[in-house]
């Protein structure tokens, strides 16, 4: 009885089987090298988001706000400038705008943070019956850390910056 096949067993050698398995472990490393670069990609996008997103609306409301303004005083906090105490500073964190009414009045307003150091920068109006309320008449923006008003340079400066360290300055001055 001859036990021989007659057709020679398909099948890989030693080598070449070496050589499929380095080539997928090649490839293997090279994607996840291409994915980790992806996720650094990704999240270097989110530190972004506040200069992406929201600066843009923001300036769009400086613009509209500021120019509307008749003058300004930097105040450098948000409890002095709610005071009405005088307005010394060139540096601050709140500032406040003042808008000539038709009539020949005078109507006030402050940009600054939230109440009880509140992040983001809002909008407060004043009543002529009661004064400035205790909480915002509307927010600007909750994403900004940090909010400085300055006037160094003759024209008024407004700094935002957010948690990744994101920093953008607004300059302008009222009309």
């Amino acid at each position: 009885m001859n036990l021989r096949r007659k057709f020679p067993v398909a099948a890989f050698t030693l080598i070449e089987m070496a050589m499929a398995i380095s080539i997928s472990l090649g490839l293997a490393v090279g994607l996840l090298a291409l994915i980790g670069q992806q996720i650094e990609f990704s999240r270097r996008i989110a530190d972004f988001q506040f200069l992406r997103d929201e600066a843009p609306q923001i300036n769009t409301l400086f613009a509209a706000i500021i120019s509307r303004a008749d003058s300004y005083r930097i105040h450098t906090d948000l409890p002095a400038a709610i005071a009405g105490e005088p307005a010394p500073d060139s540096f601050g964190s709140a500032l406040q705008l003042r808008f000539l009414q038709p009539d020949g009045s005078i109507r006030r307003a402050l940009l600054g943070p939230g109440p009880n150091g509140e992040r983001g920068i809002h909008y407060y109006l004043e009543s002529p019956l009661s004064g400035f309320p205790a909480e915002p008449s509307w927010t600007v923006s909750r994403v900004p850390s940090a909010v400085r008003f300055s006037n160094l340079s003759g024209i008024l400066e407004i700094t935002l910056q957010d948690d990744a360290g994101s920093e953008i300055t607004y300059s302008g001055n009222p009309d």
